[in-house]
């Protein structure tokens, strides 16, 4: 389910409870000219106001999951499997992918399957072409003559040659059919289709896999997506109450509904989402989680240059509206009357506006 919370409604509970004691400090009648009153002897502190942006947010449930899902099958003929990588194994080019009693199969990046076997002659394709860039990128060129232009050439042969040569492997110039898989990139296993020691044939599945890179998956309701867009930064909200900053990777096209679970049933018809893919900016600072429930703090408004205060120093007046309490020689503080904006619950500030205020005043915040 997606889970959506407004910036004034997500702060009401807090302002209500973490600011009670503030509350009573500061309860003294409110005029438009202010009025003085001592600090109670209740926990309180002091923060500045601040210049600064502050961004509303469409804060939403996602999972820190993997992009990408494959089925990785053996492409030549059937044969007894001598190796497998482990679940949670990261390959990448040029490592083998599993082995069998023939040979390993190896991992190299692109996105034209290969299906035929790769020799001087063949008609030119695109799988010639990833091959040639493949081996350019490890350093197998033919002494500079190889060129990337699908033709299965002299160069081309020589470099392939090269490539055995380094990996040991018999040098004939060609490569089996099955002998190698193309994909976009390196991959993460998670799940094993084969065991040790059993017959696969061919086209039958081995692994299953994942792209390398951790991302967060989001099931957007689909009012929400037009909101949303490519390359939108976004603040992704971990675990343990840090956040990462990211960016929106994949915005999906096409509804679908989550399969019903038990749970789901009891409670009516499952909701369409819509899938969108949010990439971290630093991945390795996901820490290896999988499958971990995080918050995704997307963009709805933003304002620049405003002066902000903390949210957690608003005080709710008796009439509607809030002030603030803001500090006064001797340990003393005036009750300032205050317009909120837009408040963002990610960094914790809202915009304000109110008689006398600027940035560098210290208003009273709850302590610790």
């Amino acid at each position: 389910m997606t889970i959506r919370i407004r910036g004034r409604a997500a702060v009401t509970t807090v302002i209500a409870l973490a600011l009670l004691a503030v509350a009573l400090a500061a309860s003294s009648a409110l005029s438009s000219g202010g009025s003085h009153t001592a600090v109670q002897a209740v926990p309180t502190a002091f923060a500045p106001l601040v210049r600064t942006d502050v961004v509303e947010r469409q804060q939403v449930a996602g999972t820190l999951d993997y992009a990408g899902s494959y089925t990785i099958t053996n492409g030549g003929p059937a044969g007894i499997v001598t190796w497998l990588p482990a679940p949670g194994a990261i390959v990448r080019r040029d490592r083998p992918l599993f082995r069998l009693a023939t040979g390993a199969v190896t991992l190299l990046y692109g996105s034209t399957p290969s299906a035929r076997e790769l020799t001087l002659g063949i008609a030119p394709g695109p799988d010639v072409h990833e091959l040639q860039l493949n081996l350019r990128t490890l350093g197998f060129d033919a002494d500079g003559a190889l060129r990337a232009n699908g033709r299965f050439d002299l160069a081309t042969l020589v470099a392939v040659e090269q490539w055995q040569r380094a990996r040991g492997t018999a040098i004939t110039g060609d490569i089996a059919a099955g002998s190698i898989v193309f994909l976009p990139g390196p991959i993460r296993v998670n799940g094993q289709q084969a065991s040790l020691g059993q017959a696969v044939q061919a086209g039958g599945p081995v692994l299953t896999a994942t792209g390398a890179k951790p991302a967060v998956l989001v099931p957007l309701d689909p009012g929400s997506v037009s909101r949303v867009a490519r390359g939108e930064r976004v603040l992704v909200t971990m675990p343990d109450g840090s956040t990462l900053p990211g960016h929106v990777e994949a915005v999906g096209r096409v509804a679908t509904t989550p399969a019903s679970d038990n749970a789901q049933a009891s409670q009516g018809n499952p909701t369409p989402t819509v899938p969108v893919t949010v990439s971290l900016q630093h991945p390795h600072t996901a820490g290896g989680l999988d499958q971990a429930p995080v918050q995704v703090a997307i963009t709805e408004q933003e304002v620049r240059n405003v002066l902000a205060a903390p949210i957690s120093a608003l005080l709710a007046q008796p009439g509607g509206g809030y002030a603030l309490a803001v500090a006064e020689a001797r340990r003393t503080t005036r009750l300032v009357s205050v317009t909120t904006g837009l408040f963002d619950d990610v960094s914790g500030k809202v915009e304000v506006r109110g008689p006398g205020l600027a940035a560098g005043m210290r208003v009273q915040v709850p302590a610790g």
